[in-house]
C-alpha cells in the first residue's frame, strides 16, 4: 500500500471509529472522512448503471444527498456527466456552467453551492458510480486535495464492490489484504481472469466483482462460470459467454 493510500485509508478508518458510524469501513465513513480532510462542504457516493439506474449509497449530509437527487430529477449535472464520459468533472465555479446544466446550476446555487467536483467510480471499461464533492466557495481543488480525492475514489470503488458482494469491512481490514482472501472458486477465477486480461491479481479481482455488481449476480456464481469456462473476460470489452 502506497503512502498516500495508507494515509487516506487511515482517515476513513478514523471516521469509521468516530462515533457517527457503526465501526465499519463503509461508503458513509468515506464520505465523512472526505468532507473533513478535503476543503469541501459535502460529499456523496452514488451507484449508477448504463441503464439509467441511480442508487444513493452514502452522503455526508442532507445537502450532498439533495444535490444528487436534483441531478437525477433534472437529468443533468456534473455527476451524471462524470459517469457518462468516464472522466472527472471539475467545476470550480457553477456560475460558468449555467449554459451546460441550466437547471442544476441554478438550483444548486440557490442552495448555496458554488463549486462541484465529480469523479467516476470505474474499473477498466465498467462504470459503477460517482463520488461527488461540493463546497460553498468558488475555486479549484488544490493539487494535494486532487491527489487525495483520486485515492478516495479508488477506495470508494472497492467499497461499492464490497457492498454488492456482501463483504463486511470492519476496522481490521486493509485494502492490500483483498487478493489473499475469498472462496476457492473466486481465487481460481481471479487467476484465470488475470491471464485472460494480462493484468495483476488485484485488477482481475476488481473486474470479477464489477461484473457481479453490474449483472446483479452473486460473486461466487460468476466465479463458478469463469472456472467452468462459461464466461470469459476480454481486454477492453464486456465479458463474453462461452458458446454452448
Amino acid at each position: 500500500m502506497g503512502e498516500r493510500t495508507a494515509r487516506v485509508f487511515a482517515w476513513v478508518a478514523a471516521a469509521a471509529a468516530d462515533g457517527e458510524g457503526d465501526g465499519r469501513i463503509s461508503p458513509a465513513a468515506l464520505c465523512r472522512a472526505a468532507r473533513t480532510r478535503l476543503q469541501v462542504d459535502g460529499v456523496s457516493m452514488t451507484a449508477m448503471t448504463g441503464h439509467g439506474m441511480h442508487t444513493p449509497v452514502a452522503a455526508s449530509g442532507e445537502l450532498a444527498a439533495e444535490l444528487e437527487e436534483l441531478q437525477v430529477t433534472l437529468g443533468e449535472g456534473p455527476g451524471l456527466a462524470a459517469f457518462t464520459f468516464g472522466s472527472p468533472m471539475l467545476v470550480p465555479d457553477l456560475a460558468t456552467s449555467t449554459a451546460r446544466w441550466p437547471g442544476f446550476a441554478t438550483a444548486a446555487r440557490e442552495r448555496g453551492v458554488a463549486a462541484v467536483f465529480a469523479f467516476p467510480l470505474h474499473t477498466g471499461t465498467i462504470q459503477l458510480g460517482v463520488l461527488e464533492l461540493h463546497r460553498a466557495e468558488t475555486g479549484p481543488l488544490t493539487t494535494e486535495d486532487l491527489a487525495n480525492v483520486l485515492v478516495f475514489a479508488d477506495l470508494g470503488l472497492q467499497l461499492l464492490l464490497d457492498s454488492s458482494s456482501g463483504v463486511d469491512r470492519r476496522l481490521g481490514y486493509r485494502p492490500a489484504d483483498e487478493p489473499a482472501r475469498g472462496r476457492d472458486a473466486v481465487h481460481q477465477a481471479t487467476g484465470m481472469i488475470a491471464v485472460q486480461l494480462g493484468v495483476g491479481v488485484a485488477e482481475a479481482l476488481a473486474r470479477l466483482r464489477a461484473h457481479a455488481f453490474t449483472s446483479e449476480t452473486p460473486l461466487n456464481e460468476v466465479a463458478a462460470d469463469v472456472v467452468a469456462r462459461r464466461l470469459r473476460f476480454r481486454p477492453e470489452t464486456e465479458p463474453d459467454e462461452a458458446p454452448g
